[in-house]
């Protein structure tokens, strides 16, 4: 008779429950009751009764040949079952994680994909000077997704991209290096603003001398250092009537030179001239500098993938109890306009950025 064994082999087989060398163990006994049923069959036709067990053993066994020929079937089952339940299961998972990626990112008021770009953008606009971003995003890697865009800039009358950026974020915590092909670039220009205190600007004589042997049809960048902290307005007023536009305000944190005496200030904060724009529960609205820095404080763990969030808090504290205090711009225009500022007593000194050919148009 069957055993019980055998009979929840074979349901387990019929469900392909069954591992490989379990479904070869049963598709080998099937085979002998196959030909177990075959000599039955022939027993029965010649009507003759198979009382010889010993016969009967003998013609249900394999011989090598079959015995080799069905393992190697269960094998290749096996084989291919293993594979396409792997290629199945990372199917899956890429779905799984691309739908929870994008459900995460895509939800919230405003979308937490739009909050993150916007802190990434702002924190950008207000810690590199005449620097803007576009961004967007994609999901990569587990439950994280890459923020990722153009760099660009505006020299003469025209912005240009000069580069690319790419950040990845896993949640709200940013993962891998951050890709920034224009950083080495403004490096090496080695840009700076002078404090108003500062005594020593030999180097800016040496940028006068550069913008004076520039070509008259050419247009460049400039950073500015004033003689004094203004208020925009005062700024503004300043460069009234001079033919360059104002792209870029460096503002005073109160850290600068504090402790190390150092006259100049690498790494400025400030704004733009075109309004930043964030989103909120209102909407679409325009911002001024303080509440960008409040923004970037409130989504700490994007901004500081960008610029240091005790810098961030410091500005803010200052700008809350002092006003937004103005100290360099960065202006661009005809070199000739520029070279004209050498004569003006509020600026202190320049240093030059990149240069063009002519692309202005006359404001």
């Amino acid at each position: 008779m069957m055993s019980e064994r055998f009979k929840q082999l074979l349901r387990d087989y019929e469900d392909d429950k069954l591992s490989a060398e379990e479904r070869a163990e049963v598709e080998q006994e099937l085979k002998k009751l196959e030909v177990y049923q075959t000599y039955m069959d022939e027993m029965l036709e010649r009507g003759n009764n198979p009382a010889d067990l010993g016969v009967l053993r003998s013609s249900m066994e394999l011989n090598p040949k079959q015995a080799r020929k069905l393992m190697k079937r269960g094998k290749r089952k096996a084989r291919f079952w293993s594979v396409g339940t792997v290629f199945g299961m990372l199917l899956l998972f890429g779905l799984l994680n691309s739908s929870l990626t994008s459900l995460y990112y895509t939800t919230g008021s405003p979308m937490r994909q739009s909050v993150y770009s916007d802190v990434l953008r702002s924190a950008l606009s207000v810690s590199r000077p005449n620097i803007g971003v576009s961004l967007s995003s994609t999901p990569t890697n587990v439950l994280a997704t890459r923020f990722f865009g153009t760099i660009s800039k505006q020299i003469g009358s025209e912005s240009e991209t000069v580069g690319t950026y790419s950040q990845t974020f896993r949640f709200n915590q940013w993962i891998g290096s951050r890709v920034d092909t224009y950083l080495d670039t403004q490096n090496r220009l080695n840009l700076f603003f002078y404090l108003p205190s500062a005594t020593e600007t030999v180097r800016s004589s040496n940028e006068w001398a550069r913008l004076e042997k520039l070509p008259e049809g050419s247009v460049a960048e400039a950073y500015v250092s004033l003689d004094h902290y203004y208020e925009q307005s005062d700024v503004l007023s300043k460069f009234d009537g001079k033919e360059m536009e104002l792209v870029w305000y460096a503002v005073r944190t109160a850290v600068e030179g504090s402790e190390t005496g150092e006259q100049a200030v690498w790494n400025p904060l400030g704004f733009p001239s075109i309004p930043l724009y964030h989103h909120d529960k209102s909407g679409l609205q325009t911002d001024d500098y303080k509440q960008t820095l409040q923004l970037l404080l409130k989504y700490k763990s994007i901004t500081r993938s960008v610029v240091s969030t005790e810098l961030v808090k410091d500005a803010l504290d200052y700008a809350d109890e002092n006003g937004v205090q103005i100290y360099g711009v960065v202006a661009t225009g005809p070199v000739k306009e520029l070279l004209k500022l050498q004569e003006v007593s509020f600026v202190k000194a320049i240093r030059l950025g990149e240069v063009r050919l002519w692309n202005w148009n006359q404001k």
